[in-house]
């Protein structure tokens, strides 16, 4: 296979899994704004962990993003309603984020399109080959989450 490389294929399955996303509508909002993947993986994140207090740290870990990244995210994320910031009860410094009712009723339709998307992604593989692609892609996010370089 001549001038293909995982990297470069990697870029091309989320490029393709992305425009899926787009083409499904999860990025219309009811007002007529937009919601990016990263959005909709924010609300994914503060839902998830509805039970535990998230904060901005905790985006920047999860999405492997930089605090610079993370921080504009949260406040577009803010002017559209989709995010609240409110004080920690145990540190006046740190602000808890929580989705408002306006992304909670987004979350439905962006689960739909994520089990559509999921489904088409996943097509024609064994369960046993899912969980191995799995298995591949977080040992490669865990290489490359590695800070030290090693010599090749």
């Amino acid at each position: 296979m001549e001038n293909v490389s995982v990297d470069k294929e990697i870029c091309c399955v989320a490029n393709l899994i992305r425009k899926e996303f787009d083409n499904l509508g999860s990025g219309n909002m009811e007002d007529g704004g937009r919601i990016t993947r990263m959005n909709m993986w924010v609300i994914d994140y503060i839902y998830a962990k509805k039970d535990k207090d998230v904060f901005q740290k905790d985006i920047e870990n999860a999405l492997s993003i930089t605090r610079s990244t993370t921080s504009k995210i949260i406040d577009l994320m803010v002017q559209k309603g989709l995010v609240e910031r409110s004080t920690a009860r145990h540190d006046a410094r740190l602000k808890k984020l929580s989705i408002t009712p306006k992304a909670l009723k987004l979350r439905e339709t962006m689960d739909r399109n994520s089990i559509k998307v999921y489904k088409k992604v996943m097509r024609g593989f064994s369960e046993e080959e899912e969980q191995q692609l799995l298995g591949y892609i977080l040992r490669i996010k865990k290489n490359m989450a590695n800070k030290e370089m090693e010599e090749l």
